[in-house]
């Protein structure tokens, strides 16, 4: 209240009132799509993924995704907006999410679809184009709306996400706000309130959001850390367990949260599997260079996103690693 207060004191929109402002649209548009039957919705959801997939808009989102954040890297990046975009548009086209969705006449029961209502889409730094879109095509697909908090040092890239997608929406006669983005500059204060005005919360990222959004009193489902760990025991093709685990961690620099993140590898095969995983492209790092990486790494208990989801050259170089550790794809510590 206060801060609305000096807002317009000074002629400025607070935050509250940024925020009032898109769930108000995002309600309005949500009345004019709920006379849309099921192929009139699956429609809009199409029109999201197309303003994805398309090719061309997959490339240039992926190469403004990591000239705006310098996260990752656009080839994986163009994997993860396609793939992950037609994988959801194929799982969501195979259900109905409005009127009659089950009978039960053994049980006496209808079973209807109905909105939640507005969803707060909060989105990471690390898939500015892909988590936007794919949490937007669920959304839509139950006849909501969704307004994206994205991170904000994603938002140049995130923002031109957004834009694609009201546009397709627009070519196909659905509501453009159905899809909307917190302006700039996206900061706590607008992220939460926009978690607690919203009916539901979808968290992507930051553990800090996710804390925010459980506690706001609306219902949320938020993403968990990840850390993934990866255990190779005596029954494995050592060779085939190395390049598949070389080929996630190294998939848009080790970003996505499904990224092994650590291995248990028994001591009967160890010395194998660790020169299997030497083959595959990886470094093993002497005591020193893991006391340094750890060191690099992690600042006050915080990763140092200086450093972090770097081609593995860039790293080599930041960690002091010489010889062999230059042309490696990936490291153990």
């Amino acid at each position: 209240m206060a801060q609305a207060t000096a807002a317009k004191q000074t002629g400025e929109i607070s935050t509250e009132e940024t925020v009032s402002g898109l769930i108000e649209k995002a309600r309005e548009a949500m009345a004019l799509f709920e006379s849309h039957d099921q192929a009139r919705i699956d429609e809009a959801v199409t029109a999201i993924a197309w303003s994805l997939y398309r090719p061309e808009s997959a490339k240039a989102l992926a190469e403004l995704a990591v000239e705006t954040t310098g996260l990752g890297n656009v080839p994986s990046k163009i994997i993860k907006n396609q793939r992950k975009t037609f994988g959801t548009l194929r799982d969501l086209m195979r259900v109905r999410s409005t009127g009659i969705i089950e009978e039960l006449p053994e049980k006496g029961l209808v079973k209807y679809a109905k909105p939640v209502g507005v969803v707060a889409a909060v989105t990471p730094s690390t898939n500015p184009s892909a988590t936007p879109v794919n949490k937007a095509m669920m959304a839509l697909k139950g006849g909501n709306a969704v307004i994206i908090a994205p991170s904000p040092m994603a938002w140049t890239a995130t923002n031109a996400t957004i834009e694609a997608m009201r546009a397709e929406l627009a070519k196909v006669g659905a509501p453009r706000d159905l899809v909307q983005i917190l302006p700039q500059p996206v900061t706590r204060e607008a992220t939460t309130a926009l978690i607690g005005a919203a009916d539901l919360s979808v968290v992507t990222g930051s553990q800090n959001n996710v804390r925010r959004a459980y506690s706001s009193g609306k219902p949320a489902i938020g993403v968990g850390a990840g850390n993934a760990p990866v255990i190779i025991d005596a029954s494995a093709d050592l060779d085939d367990a190395a390049q598949m685990i070389c080929a996630s961690k190294i998939f848009d620099n080790a970003t996505s949260c499904s990224s092994e993140n650590s291995l248990i590898i028994l001591d009967e095969v160890y010395d194998e599997a660790i020169a299997a995983l030497i083959r595959a492209g990886g470094y093993m790092a002497s005591e020193g260079e893991g006391r340094r990486i750890v060191d690099l790494l992690w600042r006050d208990g915080n990763l140092n996103r200086h450093i972090i989801a770097k081609d593995a050259s860039v790293l080599a170089q930041a960690f002091g690693l010489a010889g062999d550790a230059g042309s490696a794809k990936f490291f153990m510590v």
